[in-house]
């Protein structure tokens, strides 16, 4: 596993400078604001109203967690009467079919939560294997916020 660097993060990802979240310790947007260059004069960032209510709603976890990329070969051992189920599950799990055959591909990382969402469908099926993925590697997850803006 490698080091955590400030440039690993998405360019316009944002990070956090709340010194008095008791999160810090655990948060990524933290970990890489601490990274930050000293010659940085701007930067997204996490304003308080995040954390009303704690718990902070951009929380990230420093931890690396199991990334997933690739399905091509994701319904191995499904059985033939189930594939069309399934892959309709998977359609929603993934937003469409047009998303779901960019994850197979490929293309975009498959995230714990979708992780265990494919894991579920396939319980939910009777199919006791795991999933199967083309590539998985542990790494840090940079998860999109939601923009939210009011006026």
């Amino acid at each position: 596993m490698k080091k955590l660097t400030y440039k690993d993060a998405p360019h316009d990802w944002a990070i956090c400078f709340q010194d008095d979240c008791p999160r810090r310790e655990r948060c990524l947007r933290h970990a890489v604001a601490l990274l930050a260059p000293p010659a940085l004069t701007h930067h997204a960032t996490v304003l308080p109203a995040a954390r009303e209510g704690d718990p902070c709603s951009l929380f990230a976890t420093a931890e690396p967690v199991r990334l997933a990329r690739g399905m091509k070969g994701i319904m191995q051992g499904v059985p033939k009467g189930q594939t069309t189920d399934i892959r309709q599950g998977l359609y929603g799990i993934f937003s469409s079919c047009p998303h779901f055959y960019r994850y197979r591909r490929g293309d975009y990382d498959i995230t714990p939560e979708q992780q265990e969402r494919v894991a579920a469908l396939f319980r939910k099926h009777g199919i006791t294997t795991e999933p199967h993925y083309d590539k998985t590697t542990i790494d840090y997850y940079f998860p999109n916020e939601k923009k939210t803006a009011t006026t």
